[in-house]
């Protein structure tokens, strides 16, 4: 399988785990020093700073997460990803708001060779309703 199909392999599995709520296995798509770099706080790395992140969005009901591709590529041995995605968000008051951003993910392979999520940052398009 070639670097961009597994990326591209990684994504749906990403959001079929991230939309039924299983943080371990999106925390297993990352690589045990990975970087987290979200919108609004500090970078963050290592496993259980991905851990953290994940369950803080998890927890706070972001569901119905969908990714879109706008460039695959690689070279030597990382893998980028820069997307697009759609998520619905719980506000206040208890209604849903679809949001959507962007994201950049850098891929670095394990000593088994699987490609991992090494870098992720991502943002929105427009700032969060309250």
């Amino acid at each position: 399988m070639s670097i961009e199909d597994s990326i591209r392999d990684t994504d749906a599995r990403f959001a079929e785990a991230f939309n039924r709520g299983d943080l371990a296995a999106v925390v297993a798509m990352h690589s045990a020093d990975a970087l987290l770099l979200g919108p609004d706080s500090p970078a963050e790395r290592g496993g259980q700073a991905i851990e953290e992140g994940y369950k803080e969005l998890l927890d706070a009901g972001w569901k119905n997460i969908e990714i879109g591709s706008v460039q695959i590529g690689s070279g030597g041995d990382l893998g980028y990803h820069v997307g697009t995605f759609a998520v619905d968000v719980s506000m206040d008051g208890g209604s849903d708001q679809r949001v959507t951003g962007k994201f950049l993910d850098i891929y670095k392979p394990d000593a088994a060779g699987s490609w991992k999520i090494d870098v992720t940052m991502f943002n929105f398009d427009a700032p969060l309703s309250e």
